[in-house]
């Protein structure tokens, strides 16, 4: 299966690698090994960012399947990013390469393409390149559960939707407002923008906003503003769901529910996959490389809803309601204008979280 490389090529290799990275278990491959290297993000295996520490972790597990061994290139800058990707490619060592998110996918996705014969793999990013993996998540399912969960908590029967800028975040607003109405159809959402990634005080300007309109549960799907908005929320009897897009690190009262992701299903999917066009390959003789985007949600727990103590258990017992139809795939939620406005909310009547 491997080409042999030569052992001062391996040294210069891992020594420049390790010049600019960390490299946790990395092996050389020996027999029928399919051999898997992970490229963190510049976050490493920080704390506060637990992505590249799920990932690790799932691909550990995986070890014992299929004579899989896994290694992690931990990059300390992102700089590194393209040239790590591209010293890992060039040294033939490894059956799949792998990246997760934005920022070190979008460079993989650009190396890929000068690399045709190896098999590449991306985590919540969409590649169209046909030697590169992909698995997104479905992020309209999580925002369709923090909108049944709003619509079933407020009293003033008023809920908001805070994004960044018009025009993003799409499949956000979408799940949220069907999920609102999948409850209550006749709920008011008011929809308020910050206008900013960064400048807090937006965070405070749309709290004032979505308080002039008695507004008593906001769903935030905006970057760091998000902070402000939940402080202002705390200050003014308040409620916040907050989306897996912005991380709020502190505690809060105001917080009803906080959505994070879980990506032990996608390293599954990906890992299983890559054994597959490997194992195909083989047994055909063939160099080619079949690729497919998939998508992870509900059904696959690719989300964790952390909710407050404030949610009884007769809500948690409707929101069970949501996981169900998800586990049956019988909702398949909007997340753009076209397949909002042809969605039949017919099937939520008679759901157990229906008003």
């Amino acid at each position: 299966m491997k080409k042999i490389i030569a052992l001062l090529t391996v040294f210069v290799f891992v020594f420049l690698l390790n010049a600019c990275t960390g490299v946790e278990s990395l092996q050389d491959p020996e027999g029928d090994n399919i051999n898997i290297v992970f490229m963190t993000n510049s976050n490493a295996m920080d704390s506060n960012d637990d992505t590249n520490v799920q990932i690790r972790d799932a691909l550990k597990s995986m070890e014992s399947n299929n004579g899989i061994v896994t290694s992690v290139v931990e990059v300390k800058d992102k700089e590194s990013y393209s040239s790590t990707l591209k010293s890992l490619a060039e040294s033939e060592k490894y059956d799949l390469i792998m990246t997760a998110g934005y920022s070190t996918s979008k460079i993989l996705d650009t190396v890929a393409k000068d690399y045709p014969k190896q098999l590449f793999a991306t985590i919540d990013y969409i590649s169209n390149e046909s030697n590169v993996l992909s698995i997104a998540f479905r992020e309209e399912e999580s925002s369709f559960y923090c909108g049944v969960l709003a619509a079933l908590m407020t009293k003033t029967e008023s809920i908001g939707c805070a994004s960044s800028f018009e025009n993003q975040n799409m499949q956000y607003i979408y799940g949220f407002i069907t999920g609102a109405r999948a409850v209550n159809p006749d709920i008011e959402i008011d929809l308020e923008y910050t206008g900013s990634y960064t400048d807090l005080e937006t965070g405070q300007q749309v709290g004032e906003k979505f308080a002039d309109k008695d507004v008593d549960i906001i769903y935030s799907c905006a970057a760091a503003p998000t902070s402000s908005i939940i402080e202002y929320a705390e200050q003014n009897d308040i409620r916040v769901i907050n989306s897996d897009i912005y991380e709020y690190r502190q505690v809060s009262d105001a917080l009803l529910c906080t959505t994070s992701k879980l990506y032990k299903s996608s390293v599954e999917y990906i890992v299983n996959a890559a054994v597959d066009i490997i194992d195909s390959q083989e047994e055909e003789n063939s160099q080619d490389i079949d690729t497919e985007l998939r998508y992870v949600g509900i059904a696959q727990e690719a989300f964790n809803f952390d909710l407050s103590k404030e949610i009884d258990s007769g809500i948690q017992d409707k929101l069970k309601a949501v996981d169900i139809m998800f586990l049956n795939s019988e909702l398949v939620v909007p997340s753009d204008e076209t397949t909002f406005s042809n969605f039949d909310t017919s099937i939520f009547e008679g759901k157990a979280f229906r008003k």
